[in-house]
This record gives C-alpha cells, structure tokens and sequence, in this order.
C-alpha cells in the first residue's frame, strides 16, 4: 500500500489545461474532448473513464452551464465556461454551477486564470499541512477509515463554503 505522502504527492501532482493550450480559433466537440483527455487525462482515477463526453456537453448547453452554441463550433469562451465547469462538478450540484457559469457577466478566461493562481497557491500550502497532521500509515482499516471520514468532512467544509458564496450571488438580470 502507498504512503500517506506518496499519496498526497500523487494527487497535488496534477496537470493543468492552460489558457495558452486552449486554441484561440473555434473547436468542434471530437476537438474538445481530445484537449481535454490530453490536457487532463493524468486526473483520471481510472483510465477508461472519460472526463468529458458529447453527451455531457450538449446537457451543460441544454442545462443553460455554458451558453449556447452557434453551429457546431465552441468558441474559445465556451471552451473556458467547460473548463469551468469541469473543476466544479468535481463537487457541486448541476444547480449550483449553473448559478456560477450560466452568466452572460462573467470573463471565463479571467476566471479560470485566478483559478489557476489560486490552486498553484494551494500546491504548496496543502501538501505540507497534510504531512504534517495525517498519520504515515493507514494499513489499519480503523485508521483508514477515520483518515477518510475526516478527510471528506474538510471536502465537505469547502462544498459548503462554496455553496455560501453562491447563495450570496444577486439574480441576473436582463439576461438568463
């Protein structure tokens, strides 16, 4: 079984798509989902599973998460909104995105941007924290169990902080 600190390595360890990696020409879905898979393919817990589908696509635009698209080309500014909402699925509810992403006033690029600032932040704040207050061994299913428990409890602190900022969001107007 892996350490506590390998797996904390592993998992601060992975890769971004970056702005600059995004084409600033329109894409077609099969284009999409290749930037994806390759850009982030590496967070991948298994690696038949897909981080983005067609049919996933076109329920975000049918759910109003990313704005509508003209023909069958993504402009790069839907190409930000997917990426947004890639990283918030991780642990909110389609309703709440959508309260963050279904926005005609919001700088995707800008966004996704600061996201990344912040995580590189986090990067290197985390990692040594997690060291230093988790145990080095969870071969005991007791200590495993407990160490997941409490770390989906921190998950769940930081859903609920986002959920908070969301309900603070004022009703679009005009708009959607």
């Amino acid at each position: 079984m892996r350490s506590i600190d390998e797996a904390v390595n592993v998992v601060f360890s992975d890769r971004d798509i970056l702005p600059a990696d995004v084409p600033q020409l329109d894409l077609y879905m099969d284009q999409i989902l290749s930037l994806f898979e390759y850009g982030l393919g590496g967070s991948k817990r298994n690696p038949a599973d897909k981080l983005l589908t067609k049919t996933m696509v076109n329920n975000y635009v049918k759910e109003g998460l990313i704005t509508p698209v003209r023909g069958k080309k993504y402009t790069r500014q839907q190409i930000m909104q997917l990426l947004c909402v890639y990283h918030l699925k991780q642990t909110l509810h389609l309703g709440d995105i959508k309260a963050l992403t279904g926005r005609d006033d919001v700088d995707f690029e800008a966004c996704y941007n600061r996201l990344l600032a912040y995580k590189a932040r986090m990067r290197d704040a985390i990692p040594p924290l997690l060291h230093e207050h988790l145990p080095e061994n969870t071969d005991d299913p007791n200590a495993r169990l407990a160490l997941c428990l409490a770390l989906s409890e921190v998950a769940c602190y930081m859903r609920r902080l986002c959920e908070s900022l969301i309900d603070a969001i004022p009703e679009q107007t005009g708009g959607k």
